[in-house]
């Protein structure tokens, strides 16, 4: 063989050794591996990290790695045990017995038993969205330590699923804590989750680290029930409200991860090898919420002519940029879900300037300020309000935007007296008696009497087609009695580095069975 054929030959067989090499190295990366901090860039600080205190998606985004609920849902949204190991109806769905899983530990190494379930149920059912839930339960008590039984004023043929709902967050705490936080928060975060919690620094970060102590359930990851494993040594939540700060982090590797990115960039970020965006659809809806306990909203008149003064399309073309990332719809429920409605639809977007004129003129309204809360941290809460003032100002409303940072309109909008109108957002939910859209003890008090009532119907009834009749009904309350201001469907756009792996999108962010491959 001449010099130049074994030259040849020998490169040829270098690169191959190369390909090979690289290929392995590439098969190596898409193993799951321990290690690694695992950074995440949040639009804000949280206002709590007690779960049960609020139903704030960033405090379960963060607080759900920590704690676990008895139920959970599949990837079909169907729900499935998680600390629970089974369950028993009986006595015509009033009467549930729920089996605990054996050896599941807290975060202090103290085996989860039934006192501490019916600690923390009780406690989840006189705060929040677990209120809704409680009115119908007579008694929680424990048979014996890894048994819980609970008994029901009236028939419910869905309470696992309200027990599974996040991020309304009937969380299992140990008893102790339940009983030191007294009427207040929660003083310790333990739970039993895959990751623990280290320290709480306001405005710099929240700090878990992998709960080694996790007792795993056996089946396969389904959804956000199944197996769920930590893989990096720890997460950090970090509060970057800037959205362009967020992006950059992610570009240059100090996070590896960021939430609520501009969908104006998901084009240009497509482009870029080291990140990815993240779609999450469907994901929540933008809303503007009444206050019809206290002040101007108490009028109806009022209300309706907000309602029909109100032109959605510019509203989410402002919040979200990008087409591919919002839809107008009527539904209370996502048209991918089996509730979802168009009753009430001809009072959803009617950019009605002269209805709007009538009725604003027969509810007597003088000109007198609407407080309107909003935060910047959220572009889907705050472009829209801010393209809302202008039309609702154009047939004559006096609109005071008062601007504040997330934590503060929770802290604020539970207090009647200080608000008229606040922007929030409606997560995905899979059980309509406690979708908080729907619950007179959500800020905003929508407390209709008959709406009340087919709640209670809706709880009790199993037969699709007519539960399905009950939402139509409900829907239609909705629309008339303009308390919430539906706006319409947003998709999330987060980003990520390539390194992250076995990342799944979903309505709830969150970091078990991911890893860091190696950069």
């Amino acid at each position: 063989m001449n010099r130049k054929c074994a030259l040849w030959r020998g490169m040829a067989i270098g690169a191959a050794l190369l390909l090979a090499a690289g290929g392995a190295w590439a098969a190596s990366q898409d193993e799951p591996r321990k290690g690694g901090s695992l950074r995440v860039a949040m639009i804000g600080e949280p206002p709590t990290l007690d779960l049960h205190w609020t139903s704030g998606t960033i405090i379960y985004e963060i607080t759900g790695h920590i704690y676990e609920t008895l139920f959970t849902t599949d990837v079909k949204y169907e729900t499935i045990p998680h600390l629970a190991e089974g369950y028993e109806a009986s006595d015509d769905l009033k009467r549930y017995v729920i089996r605990l899983r054996k050896g599941v530990k807290f975060h202090n190494g103290k085996e989860m038993t039934s006192a501490d379930v019916v600690a923390s149920l009780k406690r989840w059912g006189k705060l929040g969205t677990g209120k809704a839930v409680f009115k119908t339960v007579e008694t929680v008590e424990a048979r014996d330590p890894y048994t819980v039984e609970i008994r029901l004023k009236q028939p419910s043929a869905v309470l696992p699923t309200a027990l599974a709902q996040m991020p309304s967050g009937a969380a299992i705490f140990p008893k102790e804590v339940v009983e030191a936080a007294g009427d207040g928060q929660i003083k310790e975060y333990i739970g039993t989750g895959p990751f623990k919690f280290v320290e709480h620094k306001p405005d710099r970060h929240v700090r878990l680290a992998r709960f080694d102590g996790y007792a795993p359930r056996n089946e396969a990851p389904n959804g956000y029930g199944g197996r769920r494993t930590a893989y990096v040594d720890e997460i950090l939540f970090l509060p970057v409200p800037d959205i362009a700060i967020r992006e950059a982090g992610v570009q240059t590797g100090e996070y590896h991860y960021a939430q609520q990115l501009k969908p104006d960039a998901y084009e240009r970020l497509r482009k870029m090898p080291e990140v990815e965006p993240v779609v999450i659809k469907p994901y929540g809806w933008a809303i503007s919420i009444l206050n019809t306990k206290q002040g101007l909203m108490t009028n109806k008149k009022l209300r309706q002519a907000f309602q029909a003064r109100l032109d959605i399309e510019p509203m989410m073309q402002a919040a979200m940029g990008h087409p591919d990332f919002y839809r107008l719809d009527p539904g209370l429920f996502f048209p991918e879900q089996a509730w979802h409605s168009r009753a009430g639809a001809e009072l959803y977007n009617q950019r009605n300037k002269e209805k709007a004129r009538q009725l604003l003129k027969e509810s007597g309204y003088q000109g007198q300020p609407i407080r309107w809360i909003v935060t910047r941290e959220y572009e889907y809460h705050y472009k829209p309000a801010l393209v809302s003032k202008s039309q609702l100002e154009e047939v004559g409303f006096n609109i005071d935007l008062q601007v504040m940072d997330w934590a503060t309109v929770v802290q604020r909008r539970v207090k009647p007296e200080l608000w008229d109108v606040f922007s929030t957002g409606m997560s995905f939910s899979v059980e309509a008696t406690t979708a908080a859209q729907l619950l007179c003890e959500y800020p905003g008090w929508w407390c209709n009497p008959e709406k009340e009532a087919l709640l209670q119907e809706l709880t009790k009834e199993s037969e699709p087609k007519k539960r399905r009749a009950i939402v139509d009904r409900i829907q239609a309350l909705f629309y008339e009695d303009a308390a919430r201001m539906r706006l319409g469907d947003y998709f999330r756009m987060d980003l990520r580095r390539k390194e992250l792996r076995g990342f799944e999108p979903g309505p709830r962010m969150h970091f078990w069975n991911v890893w860091l491959a190696s950069r």
